[in-house]
């Protein structure tokens, strides 16, 4: 039962950090880009990479109180693990999802300097304030409280995170399509006549699943490796009908 319960809280910790994540990406889009936009790349309002990364760092780094050790520290890890999510999201799905060339001191374009910064000061909180202060709340929850919530909250993860990569393994494959019926059909003709416009927003309604086009918005930097042209004029279609 102490291992169960653990592992709930800990659970219950990713769930939180991952939520925090959403929250961070999401404002950063308002501000951004004036508009509010679901910046998870899964279905619900989290972020699973501040989670793991947020666990990452308080477990290897718990017993670190130098505020500028902890700070260096938790940037490295959070930027490796930044790194490696990049890489193996492209060797999975063909796609990338952010790019960060030409941003000062980036790495192959998928870390750079600001991410370090941000992640490392944010990592550093984590494990000096807010960490003790969760720890404090959850400890206060009765064992099947801490369980019943883990549960329903898993459960609901599981499946979101099924559909996304239900999504996701076919992302690549139907963009290559598009890419198809683009040279089939001259979508740069019915483009440019605002009158026909709603035939490419059709095609791309059938081609395309919601959450693919909902990814295709919120990751202005989202490539295919086999189609590198088609996503950005996929995403002008897409701001063409938005507006």
């Amino acid at each position: 039962m102490t291992m169960l319960l653990t592992a709930g809280q800990w659970f219950l910790y990713w769930t939180a950090y991952s939520f925090a994540g959403w929250i961070w990406e999401t404002m950063l889009s308002v501000v951004l880009r004036k508009r509010f936009e679901d910046r998870g790349m899964l279905n619900g309002p989290i972020c699973p990479i501040y989670g793991f990364g947020a666990l990452l760092v308080l477990a290897m780094l718990h017993d670190v109180h130098n505020p500028v050790a902890l700070f260096l520290a938790s940037g490295v890890i959070a930027c490796t693990l930044e790194y490696a999510s990049s890489w193996v999201i492209e060797k999975l799905y063909h796609v990338r999802f952010w790019d960060y060339t030409g941003k000062p001191f980036n790495i192959n374009g998928r870390v750079y300097l600001n991410g370090f910064l941000a992640f490392g000061f944010g990592a550093a909180m984590v494990v000096l304030v807010v960490q003790p202060w969760m720890i404090s709340i959850v400890e206060t929850w009765s064992d099947l409280v801490v369980l019943t919530l883990a549960i329903v909250l898993c459960a609901a993860t599981v499946v979101d995170w099924a559909i996304t990569q239900a999504g996701l393994h076919s992302f690549d494959s139907r963009l290559a399509r598009i890419c198809e019926q683009i040279k089939m059909r001259k979508l740069e003709q019915i483009e440019a006549i605002d009158t026909r416009i709603d035939m490419a927003d059709e095609m791309l309604t059938r081609s395309l699943s919601w959450q693919q086009r909902r990814l295709l918005r919120i990751f202005p930097s989202l490539t295919s490796l086999r189609n590198p042209d088609i996503a950005a004029r996929i995403r002008q279609i897409l701001e063409h009908r938005a507006h």
